[in-house]
């Protein structure tokens, strides 16, 4: 399977596992775009009242373009899920995140989840995906 087929993938299958609806965060990355695109294919197909939660620019504009709705956490301080990437995963499920302009964003809006789940495709070390409830 080429990359971005991995990438896809491993996208489709964090958001069909833990996306039900209600208040999602939305991470930053190259995955997230296949993830942001399978969300608002179900969003569609199956009705889901949703408030997207962006962490970046990045995710804001994917939102948008999307059509999904955009909140923020202001007005939506507790998050169901919080979905993002991670560029290493080791094989004990350690993660090492970006260190980009979006990191510390990443982090708070991730604190705010109930569920943080994160995409990983097999070039960081596995087809991973974590799902840790707090």
């Amino acid at each position: 399977m080429s990359v971005e087929g991995s990438k896809k993938e491993a996208a489709c299958i964090a958001v069909e596992n833990n996306v039900k609806g209600g208040v999602i965060g939305i991470g930053s990355g190259s995955t997230i775009v296949y993830a942001v695109e399978k969300l608002a294919e179900i969003v569609a197909e199956q009705n889901l009242d949703i408030v997207c939660i962006p962490t970046s620019f990045q995710a804001r504009q994917l939102i948008i373009k999307h059509g999904l709705p955009l909140g923020d956490l202001e007005t939506h301080p507790v998050l169901d899920v919080c979905i993002d990437g991670a560029d290493e995963v080791d094989t004990d499920l350690t993660l090492i995140k970006g260190g980009g302009g979006c990191l510390l964003q990443e982090k708070i809006v991730a604190s705010c989840a109930k569920k943080f789940v994160v995409i990983a495709d097999y070039r960081v070390q596995l087809l991973q995906i974590m799902v840790i409830s707090f």
